[in-house]
């Protein structure tokens, strides 16, 4: 193609690009913030009883999710938020431990047995749980100024351990009394959904079905940071992205623990991830604006199903690591919108193909497979070769894709 000819259909595609976010990407300020102050004065009043009730739990909710980062696209009908534990005894991070004798029974109890029947790999002094998971363990010395006997029994603990499922089922009873005591009957419903680390509520707001609520019970990292493994990897030795100043910052949010698993705590990078994307357009570039734009083609196309093989934080993830090749402001530049846009589609396509979603921060973990090892590939015809014919159409046709 000749230059002239090329520059104008970069120029075509950017102003496509500009006019897919203000038409199809943005949320309307005004209707985000009535959906927020409703929605908090919800999430306060239940986690302010909850609190009354534990001590343990927080009542002061931690803003997560893509409402946090500045990257909803569509309706305000979904919001995040992480509840701490508090008060926590001296606790360590045990990702090789001695066999654990409690399991789960087919009713959802934790019950006694002669060792862990899970699918751990053997170390050669224990047992090893899933990558990317940790348990959490109450240390002999763990008294403090909070005793163990009086705060962390056995309610939330089996031979030491803080169980992930049990402080879940705790705080979902105390979330149900709390819509109950509150007269929020009427106004919340709580989702019976069995899988995932999340309580969900059901704001019932609204005539589209209303505003979906997720509350995640955490542990804070103790002020540990980042673990040593990933210290020694990353930042990259080749890295000239994120800038120093901003490494400092994710080295002191460092990592938290959520209660993804029953019986196992998932590492999560999510306040990294964060601290990462907060600010990442301070020299005026598109990143933000490119994640956006491949959030919503998401919905709306390449992934139209109850559980995408390609998700939002996928997506996260795939920036994350594109912002490596690409570190310069002058390469995230408004007019560089389109080549950035087709740059991570293709990028996203080799990862479908490939079937690997690599990890921002434990490049190891492939983000498509469970914790098992198993690739998410669904039987319903929306998996992984339904996706790649989507990325392949966008990618032949962008402009009238973004027209339609």
């Amino acid at each position: 193609m000749y230059e002239w000819a090329r520059t104008s259909a970069d120029t075509g595609l950017v102003a496509d690009l500009n006019y897919f976010t203000d038409t199809k990407v943005k949320i309307r300020r005004d209707e985000t913030q009535r959906a927020v102050k409703k929605v908090l004065e919800v999430v306060d009043s239940i986690l302010t009883y909850v609190n009354l009730r534990d001590k343990r739990f927080s009542h002061q909710p931690r803003s997560a999710g893509s409402y946090a980062s500045g990257l909803k696209v569509s309706k305000p009908d979904e919001f995040d938020y992480m509840v701490q534990l508090e008060g926590l005894p001296r606790f360590e991070w045990k990702s090789v431990s001695p066999p654990r004798h409690y399991n789960i029974n087919e009713t959802g109890q934790i019950v006694r047995t002669s060792e862990v029947q899970l699918p751990i790999q053997v170390a050669d002094f224990g047992t090893r749980p899933p990558k990317g998971y940790h348990l959490l363990w109450f240390t002999d010395n763990s008294h403090g100024d909070c005793p163990r006997a009086i705060r962390y029994s056995g309610d939330m603990t089996e031979d030491d351990d803080l169980v992930p499922l049990k402080v879940r089922s705790i705080f979902k009873g105390l979330v149900q009394e709390a819509i109950r005591e509150c007269d929020l009957k009427e106004k919340v419903r709580l989702c019976n959904r069995t899988h995932g680390p999340a309580i969900t509520l059901k704001l019932l707001i609204g005539s589209d079905g209303g505003i979906s609520v997720d509350l995640v019970p955490f542990v804070p990292n103790n002020g540990i940071g980042l673990p040593p493994s990933v210290l020694e990897t990353w930042p990259r030795m080749w890295r000239r992205w994120p800038p120093a100043d901003k490494v400092e910052e994710v080295k002191r949010v460092g990592i938290v623990s959520v209660a993804k698993d029953n019986l196992y705590w998932q590492t999560s990078y999510q306040l990294c991830e964060m601290a990462l994307l907060e600010g990442i357009d301070r020299d005026g570039g598109c990143r933000k604006q490119c994640l956006r734009i491949l959030k919503k083609l998401r919905e709306d196309d390449w992934c139209r199903s109850t559980k995408p093989v390609v998700s939002s934080y996928h997506l996260k993830t795939l920036l994350l690591w594109e912002c490596e090749r690409y570190p310069n402001s002058t390469d995230w530049s408004r007019e560089k919108l389109g080549e950035r846009v087709l740059g991570l589609v293709r990028e996203l396509k080799k990862w479908v193909n490939d079937r690997v979603c690599p990890h921002y921060f434990v490049p190891e973990i492939n983000l498509f497979k469970d914790k098992h090892g198993n690739l998410k590939d669904p039987e319903n015809g929306r998996g992984f070769d339904h996706v790649d014919k989507k990325l392949s159409e966008f990618l032949n046709e962008p402009r009238r894709l973004l027209r339609d």
